[in-house]
């Protein structure tokens, strides 16, 4: 590259403004959490791509066409015209399933680095003032990474998609006073219907991208303007002191080789797993659904509480209350508020208003620990019981029984991770006080220095 290059230009001004040669240099973190974030970032944008190519050839309409193509499984056959867009693209269109693959397994990073982010906040601190704000974003984020992997699953029109949409008829239809008029609008009169084909499909590939995009935005603007945590000693003024890297050159270098890492990563697991091979789970049906293909995973939650939680059928203040609308609307709505709300549950029952910039470790508060080890449990319970069907046939045990072992587990896992949590952390926590009041070993002089003026 020679010196007068355009490219050589664009660098000395980056570096001469926010990198190591500016004044105040752009200081941008580098460390773990960082690192997830980036990785949202990353298949986020290849969701982005990949959609943007996967979309010219959608057709978000039930009406029912004849389907000539390559695929000797569905050849001649009457499909709904959304399935049988997606067949087309998957054996018709040249590098249409590729892509495809590489979209889904983008989603599950995408969704996994999201969760994963969230609970190293939750366990770490990284919530408390003055980043509060961050956390607030991060649990919105979450939901509208949820509402992608359900409007996703919606769209090829699969026996997947039919379950779903019963199940979300429902959850509508079971809201006290408005459920079915809701119901009617959402999803409209009958299924199927163009409507919630075509409020999926802007959901899934305008609106969700969009608001995504946004708090993004808007969560790294604030993560920038603050200063970033640090494991470093409390004692650190990191008000005052740079903690991280300049963002030119070195956190960009940093990323660009993480992108590329994260995007042959997708590319090869495109090219040895057979994601989003939907043409296996058949088309919608209207009179037919299925609990041999299970939901998105991000999913699993709503559906475990579905399957996991005993009829309910209470009239409360004129509403009535049955477990389909505890199970997929109070359940997770409360889980949902307790992560929003723990922040500032924390700061009152410890007594702490301070602004925190350094990383805690997970056993380093008690009460965190507790709670985390219990947010921990519920989730990993529920999604478990998602699978009460699988975990039958492979114990051949009743699926009766096997709800009754989830609900136990539901009550008891979390209890016990929670105290489990706490105990570690009080033990923690005595260890090292003993070893700070334990005086420091006298180290053995040599003679040489024994004798020395």
């Amino acid at each position: 590259m020679s010196r007068g290059s355009p490219i050589a230009s664009l660098a000395d001004a980056l570096d001469r403004r926010i990198g190591r040669s500016a004044p105040r240099p752009s200081v941008w973190p580098t460390g773990v959490g960082p690192m997830i974030s980036h990785v949202i970032v990353v298949s986020f944008l290849v969701l982005f791509v990949t959609g943007v190519f996967l979309t010219l050839f959608y057709r978000p309409s039930v009406a029912p066409v004849t389907y000539t193509g390559s695929s000797t499984l569905y050849d001649g056959a009457t499909l709904p015209h959304a399935y049988a867009s997606v067949v087309r693209l998957s054996s018709d269109i040249p590098g249409g399933l590729f892509v495809k693959r590489v979209h889904t397994a983008a989603s599950h990073l995408f969704l996994a680095a999201i969760v994963l982010h969230l609970l190293r906040v939750m366990a770490t601190g990284q919530f408390r003032r003055p980043r509060l704000g961050n956390h607030l974003l991060g649990i919105l984020l979450l939901l509208l990474g949820i509402g992608f992997a359900y409007t996703g699953e919606l769209l090829p029109f699969t026996l997947v998609a039919s379950s779903s949409l019963r199940i979300a008829e429902a959850v509508l239809a079971s809201i006290p006073f408005l459920g079915e008029p809701l119901a009617s609008i959402v999803i409209g009169t009958e299924l199927p219907s163009d409507r919630i084909l075509i409020g999926a499909w802007a959901l899934h590939v305008v609106l969700l991208p969009l608001g995504f995009a946004a708090l993004t935005y808007w969560h790294l603007r604030l993560v920038h303007r603050r200063t970033p945590t640090t494991h470093l000693r409390p004692d650190l003024d990191v008000t005052r002191v740079a903690v991280g890297r300049p963002l030119w050159p070195d956190a960009v270098a940093r990323f660009a080789l993480l992108t590329t890492g994260i995007v042959t990563l997708l590319t090869l697991s495109a090219a040895l797993i057979p994601w989003a091979d939907r043409e296996l789970a058949g088309p919608f049906v209207p009179a037919e659904a299925t609990n041999s293909v299970h939901p998105a995973w991000p999913l699993f939650f709503t559906t475990g509480a579905l399957r996991v939680l005993p009829a309910i059928d209470l009239t409360f203040l004129g509403m009535r209350i049955t477990n389909v609308f505890v199970a997929a609307a109070v359940l997770p709505g409360i889980l949902i508020g307790m992560l929003a709300v723990y922040p500032f549950l924390e700061r009152k029952l410890l007594g702490d208003d301070a602004d925190h910039h350094t990383v805690d470790r997970i056993l380093d508060v008690p009460l965190r620990a507790g709670a985390v080890g219990a947010f921990t449990g519920i989730g990993a319970v529920l999604t478990l019981a998602a699978g009460v069907d699988v975990l039958s046939f492979w114990l051949a045990t009743p699926v009766e029984s096997v709800v009754v072992a989830f609900r136990v587990a539901l009550v008891a896992v979390p209890a016990l991770a929670a105290a489990v949590m706490v105990k570690a952390a009080h033990t923690r926590a005595r260890a090292e006080a003993e070893a700070f009041r334990r005086p420091a070993p006298v180290r053995p002089t040599s003679p040489q220095q024994e004798d020395s003026p």
